[in-house]
């Protein structure tokens, strides 16, 4: 749309321009053509009056001339008239500042009359005129076109938009879906307790899996525009407690968590914000690292760091990780919505990310409340 609007006016200026300097070459020839065509009759005047030896009253005939008129003898003194400032009398025809000057030597002599300065000074006044109505219609002709190409583009967007609408419900409708059976197969596997095997386990994992992917999808697609109900959480507690979801999963892949909480860190934010928030950074922890790593979280002042052994980001991509669906590796299964959210969550609740990571040897992600 912008592009459209640019191009457009970009043309129309080239065009106004255009015809401001055709405007101008047709005022000023216009002109000219009039104080040529006063001046020969004034000369035929003076000629007439001076072969036929009757008086002629110069100041009477300049005083009902349509221009500026003054008449200068062969010494170049005013016999009528007055002499107009910087006025170059060497040149037939010239512009000054305000006014456009012809000198016609056409009366040769005649009732002691050598040279004619004429001056209009209506040239420029039709010239900001002209310049006016260009830029009026130039404002009005891009206002015309602006207003047009928003409803035509909104014309043109509403299949897209459409469509975006319906995948936003698709989603929102299979989320709802989905909560019901995931709720129902945690629930049968918790409820084997003691009885519970690797099989089970593996259940639950791919089960929990499924349930941080619902939650990532609700946050993001039913939440908007829903106010958050802040509280007072205590960061460490809330980071131990979705730990302890993924030790089993870091099990698996035989990766050792170590925490250290040195102080208690209070927060005012949603408790689900601050659970996706960490839920997602550990999570990735585990995924992305290697098998036999090690991940690190720690917790000092207002800090919270993550830190992991895992393959890292090549640096070309570190730039793009916030970016939602965007996946800098093919490793691991995923959405690219993890980081998306805790970027979404860090700029709502002004919490500073840091990150650092290296191409084959881990991540640290280090979050300042």
């Amino acid at each position: 749309m912008a592009l459209y609007l640019g191009t457009f006016f970009v043309l129309l200026g080239g065009i106004a321009y255009l015809f401001y300097t055709l405007s101008y070459s047709y005022y000023l020839d216009d002109s000219r053509h009039k104080m040529q065509l006063y001046a020969h009759n004034l000369s035929s005047k003076i000629i007439f009056a001076h072969m036929n030896k009757r008086p002629l009253d110069l100041a009477k005939v300049i005083q009902k001339a349509p221009f500026h008129v003054t008449l200068f003898d062969k010494d170049g003194a005013i016999l009528s008239g007055n002499m107009i400032q910087d006025a170059n009398l060497s040149k037939p025809f010239s512009l000054l500042q305000n006014m456009v000057l012809l000198v016609d030597k056409s009366t040769f002599g005649h009732l002691g009359v050598d040279k004619m300065l004429i001056g209009d000074d209506h040239f420029f006044q039709k010239i900001d005129t002209a310049k006016h109505r260009i830029i009026l219609i130039l404002l009005l002709a891009y206002l015309i076109v602006s207003v047009s190409g928003y409803f035509l583009a909104r014309l043109f967007i509403q299949p897209m938009q459409m469509r975006r609408i319906w995948m936003d419900n698709f989603i929102k409708e299979s989320t709802h879906e989905l909560n019901t059976p995931i709720a129902a197969l945690l629930m049968s596997v918790d409820a084997k307790k003691e009885h519970k095997d690797r099989h089970d386990e593996r259940i639950k994992i791919s089960a929990k899996r499924i349930s941080d992917i619902y939650k990532d999808l609700t946050y993001l697609f039913l939440q908007d525009g829903v106010s958050a109900k802040t509280q007072s959480l205590d960061v460490g507690k809330v980071c131990e407690e979705q730990v302890r979801h993924l030790v089993a999963l870091a099990s698996i892949k035989k990766i050792t968590i170590t925490q250290k909480y040195e102080n208690p860190l209070i927060v005012h934010l949603d408790k689900e914000s601050l659970i996706r928030l960490l839920s997602n950074l550990l999570s990735n922890a585990v995924k992305y690292n290697k098998s036999g790593g090690k991940i690190e979280v720690s917790l000092k002042d207002n800090r919270l760091s993550i830190s992991d052994t895992g393959i890292g980001i090549a640096k070309e991509k570190q730039e793009e990780i916030y970016t939602r669906f965007y996946r800098a590796t093919d490793q691991s299964g995923g959405f690219g919505l993890g980081l998306n959210i805790v970027d979404k969550i860090c700029k709502q609740y002004h919490i500073k990310i840091d990150m650092h990571s290296t191409l084959g040897e881990g991540t640290s992600f280090t979050l300042t409340f």
